[in-house]
């Protein structure tokens, strides 16, 4: 699926597909359904919507309790917080007014990553929001987000986050049954403080998610 919907500045551009989940020997044990829709909200944002349903094929799917991922981007090195040159680089902050460092492992409505970015037109600061919608398991999640510019929802690590036993984290798909997850990437200038995240926030959380 790819098509534009509205007009003007409502315009939005949607990209959906279906995909099938292949082990190693051959066997697909789930299949799912994602949908983006990449919108320009206002002049000093762009917004992406994605949702994923997961429905399990031949059995019960379980996703296994892991720190690394889920829902993850990997930023400009220039606005990791830890930079290779020392140089002042990116401040990362969340929900709940957690910064750098000790954003790892909480959990939060959203996170942003922010730092200096070139462009033609001259070095600039520039940031990414992910929010994570108040219907996914386990909200709000954890965040995996790291000084070297990895930055990933991640509603499973719970053995790492939370210190608990192995597989703490893990979360069954029965057969016959779907799970879905959305979340709504920012991509905005300026840094948190200038962009009114929990206002847009609270906006997102209304939405039922209806497509």
């Amino acid at each position: 699926e790819h098509r534009v919907v509205g007009h003007g500045e409502n315009q939005k551009a949607v990209l959906g597909s279906r995909n099938r989940w292949v082990a190693k020997d051959g066997t697909v044990v789930a299949e799912d359904e994602r949908r983006m829709v990449f919108h320009a909200p206002t002049a000093q944002a762009r917004q992406l919507d994605f949702e994923i349903t997961v429905r399990p094929v031949g059995g019960t799917l379980v996703l296994g309790d892991t720190k690394e991922g889920t829902f993850a981007i990997r930023l400009a090195e220039t606005m990791r917080l830890k930079r290779a040159d020392k140089s002042k680089g990116g401040t990362i902050l969340n929900s709940r007014g957690q910064k750098d460092g000790d954003t790892w492992g909480k959990r939060a409505e959203w996170c942003d990553y922010s730092g200096p970015v070139a462009t033609p037109q001259g070095t600039g600061t520039y940031g990414v929001t992910i929010f994570d919608h108040p219907n996914n398991p386990r909200h709000p999640t954890w965040w995996h987000v790291r000084d070297y510019g990895l930055f990933a929802a991640n509603p499973f690590g719970i053995h790492d986050f939370e210190k608990k036993p192995p597989g703490s984290g893990n979360l069954a798909i029965e057969a016959g049954k779907t799970l879905t997850f959305r979340y709504r990437v920012i991509l905005h200038r300026g840094d948190a403080a200038a962009n009114p995240l929990s206002t847009l926030y609270r906006s997102y959380a209304a939405e039922k998610g209806d497509r």
